[in-house]
């Protein structure tokens, strides 16, 4: 416990039913958060800080740490009708791709009310309407939740990509829908070189020599990982490979050179992509910052029209155009957002904290999602610790969550092993 004296009166302050005072609770939980850190990690930090600092108190647990953010999650994602803004929202609706043996579906709202569109979404600006977690998400499944959701907000429109499932249920409830513009770019790409026989065998060429560079004195070089789904939005990181080493060529060694031949034998492709790449990026930073009305709609098609130079920059081109005619009547005096950037953003950061256990499973750790991005201060934090009970975060584990494949695991081999000794 922090020593008490008489100025500090306010670090000694507890929330009721627990040992620690908030404010230790509240730097735990931020430092978590905010710091991407495990809970051990938090432990030894506050360990050190304390030391520095001459300050005696008691280090929690990491079990302890978790129970806090758990709570405090849980209490963001239950906040009262009347903490909620009562103008228009806009939701951003997607599952993840599975983890363990589940998908985790996720919807984001941004309160419309004060939104500029100067900027783009950010984790400050949205708050997490919806968590869920199945072995698989149909579409009357995601229509209940969307009508949940309804009831908690006023939804104005929802974006998301074409995911069958979500787009059934979007439509059958008659909710305005704007595809996201990153999804949209990919889509071009992919109608382009989906099946284009130049590309398909560079991307092949490129994975070859992957494999054969990862242990050699040349991995350094080697092209970046390419994606086996939704590889179109990940395409970047390999133009802009192939733009540096086009551009360095006559350093290279020429024993790399001769490994890299086939850059040269496409350079008219690469060209086209790397152009395709200036143009994606151009359009996307006014969709993501300004979002979409007729003004940042003209834009970007002057942006294509100056831009299609060759014949597979003009074919994406009319491609996007020819999509873009459905905004047409919607946009006569109205913005919307258009990107559901910030909530791969989710995902990605919720699978970057589980990865390195391949036989995890979503657990309730998952509500600390709705903490990500929000003010944290002792008042709400106190608050939580004292509203929130580990029985309720018990009880919404056990109605949302399934055991992981790690334990049940576990059970088999317990369960086995007391046999053979019996």
């Amino acid at each position: 416990m922090f020593k008490k004296k008489d100025d500090e009166r306010q670090l000694a302050s507890k929330p009721s039913r627990h040992h620690y005072p908030t404010a230790l609770i509240w730097l735990c939980i931020y430092i978590h958060t905010h710091s991407q850190i495990s809970f051990r990690s938090c432990c030894t930090l506050l360990s050190a800080t304390a030391l520095l600092l001459n300050i005696k108190c008691r280090k929690p647990s990491a079990s302890t740490i978790r129970n806090w953010v758990i709570k405090s999650g849980y209490h963001a994602y239950n906040q009262s009708s009347s903490d909620i803004d009562n103008g228009n929202w806009c939701i951003i609706i997607d599952e993840s791709v599975s983890i363990g043996k589940e998908k985790l579906l996720l919807i984001l709202g941004l309160p419309l009310s004060n939104w500029q569109f100067n900027k783009p979404v950010s984790h400050q600006d949205v708050s997490v309407l919806y968590v869920g977690i199945a072995g698989s998400w149909k579409s009357k499944a995601i229509e209940e939740v969307l009508k949940g959701v309804a009831e908690k907000v006023k939804v104005s429109y929802c974006i998301s990509d074409r995911g069958s499932s979500i787009m059934c249920a979007i439509k059958n409830l008659g909710i305005l829908h704007i595809y996201d513009c990153s999804h949209e770019f990919a889509g071009g790409l992919k109608s382009i070189y989906g099946n284009d026989e130049l590309f398909i065998n560079l991307m092949k060429k490129m994975v070859m020599l992957k494999k054969k560079w990862v242990l050699s004195k040349y991995a350094h070089l080697m092209p970046p990982k390419q994606r086996t789904k939704a590889r179109f939005q990940n395409i970047f990181p390999l133009i802009d490979w192939m733009e540096k080493l086009k551009s360095n060529w006559d350093i290279l060694d020429p024993a790399i050179q001769k490994e890299l031949a086939f850059l040269k034998d496409n350079e008219a492709l690469i060209a086209d992509l790397i152009l395709l790449r200036n143009m994606i990026k151009e359009m996307s930073f006014i969709f993501k910052t300004e979002g979409m009305d007729k003004n940042t709609l003209q834009q970007c098609k002057a942006i294509l029209e100056a831009s299609g130079t060759t014949e597979s920059t003009r074919n994406y081109g009319l491609w996007l155009q020819n999509m873009w005619l459905r905004y047409d009547t919607l946009l006569e005096d109205k913005t919307f957002n258009c990107c559901s950037d910030i909530i791969e953003s989710y995902f990605g950061r919720y699978k970057l904290k589980i990865k390195s256990n391949g036989m995890q499973a979503i657990t309730e750790t998952v509500l600390e999602m709705c903490m990500w991005g929000q003010e944290c201060t002792q008042e709400s934090i106190k608050t939580a610790m004292e509203s929130v009970k580990l029985k309720d975060v018990e009880e919404w584990k056990l109605e949302n969550t399934t055991p992981s494949i790690l334990r049940i695991r576990r059970e088999f081999f317990e369960q086995n092993c007391t046999k053979k000794a019996a």
